[in-house]
């Protein structure tokens, strides 16, 4: 008999407490911010002596089964684990890896196809490349690398220490932008979807319906829920760039940044999203992560404001 057991349908009550325990923890996998992607998911738990030890979310799509891929405006909704306090290290590394190990057999038992995002907290993934290692018609798992920046608020004394150690021209950016721009903050996601649908145009990416629906809805429900907040810039009154960020209790995420291109040049973005980091540094966050820095333009955007590269991977899989 085995000493774990799974759940498929853990109870969202519980599900939250044991998210708080967790150390790869993210707003991405509390029910308040799964609620507002208007999917269907399953929380699913492994116990072990009647305490959750490890846990995971599947998100549905519209056909009604597990995603194949991230859900949109997501990320870090991979397999969590319990804290471990006391545990000597070959303890803990020896344990979790056994729990995961039998975690994701369960999984893929129960689902025929799975997509885990896991965060860059969760160093040990064995389990996943040694999945049906002897057995690969059986099905394996495909890992996918990507990242992430973090900005690690605990090196610096405050904002202005932190802002002088950031590349010039943000400096640059942030100061003349201060001198045109008004600072204000907003629970207006109708203007935020608005600004996006212009940033994506401007870039020449197609934005589907559901973007459009996802973005209102997960604003909305961030700064109803209190776990988000939306700066926004103005010129002349008129609202001409807007930051989300969402937080948990350690972390601010840089989730949505848009722009009108026509005052481009003003600096806005840098404006609000330095605004924003003082704004973290004043709540007493730990850290703040860029929500990704996968893409060429705006990846070194990014790392110019200090942001230290982290390193995650998507693992997914699909049975033979």
């Amino acid at each position: 008999m085995s000493v774990w057991e799974i759940n498929f349908k853990e109870s969202k009550q519980a599900w939250d407490a044991f998210v708080l325990t967790s150390p790869q923890r993210s707003i991405f996998v509390y029910t308040k911010f799964l609620d507002s992607l208007n999917a269907d998911y399953d929380l699913v738990t492994c116990y072990e002596k009647g305490q959750i030890v490890a846990g995971a979310v599947l998100i549905y799509s519209e056909a009604g089964e597990p995603i194949a891929r991230p859900y949109p405006f997501t990320q870090f909704q991979g397999v969590l684990l319990t804290g471990s306090a006391g545990q000597s290290a070959h303890s803990q590394i020896t344990h979790e890896f056994k729990v995961v190990e039998y975690f994701i057999s369960q999984l893929t038992e129960h689902y025929k196809k799975c997509c885990l995002c896991q965060t860059w907290r969760l160093s040990d993934l064995r389990p996943f490349l040694w999945h049906n290692y002897h057995e690969p018609d059986k099905g394996l798992f495909k890992l996918d690398l990507r990242y992430t920046g973090v900005l690690d608020l605990e090196k610096y004394d405050n904002f202005d220490a932190y802002l002088s150690s950031i590349r010039s021209c943000r400096r640059q950016e942030f100061k003349k932008a201060s001198q045109m721009l008004k600072l204000d903050f907003s629970s207006d996601e109708g203007m935020l979807d608005s600004l996006h649908a212009m940033t994506f145009e401007r870039q020449s990416i197609e934005r589907g319906n559901q973007d459009s629906v996802l973005v209102r809805s997960i604003c909305k429900h961030a700064i109803a829920g209190s776990y988000g907040k939306m700066s926004v810039a103005l010129l002349d009154e008129r609202p001409v760039s807007a930051v989300l960020f969402l937080y948990d209790d350690r972390t601010a995420y840089y989730l949505f940044g848009a722009n009108d291109p026509v005052y481009r040049n003003t600096g806005a973005g840098s404006f609000l999203l330095l605004q924003m980091i003082k704004g973290a540094f004043e709540q007493g966050m730990k850290e703040i992560d860029f929500v990704g820095v996968n893409s060429p333009s705006r990846g070194d955007y990014k790392i110019s404001l200090n942001a230290e590269l982290k390193n995650y991977f998507i693992t997914s899989f699909a049975s033979a």
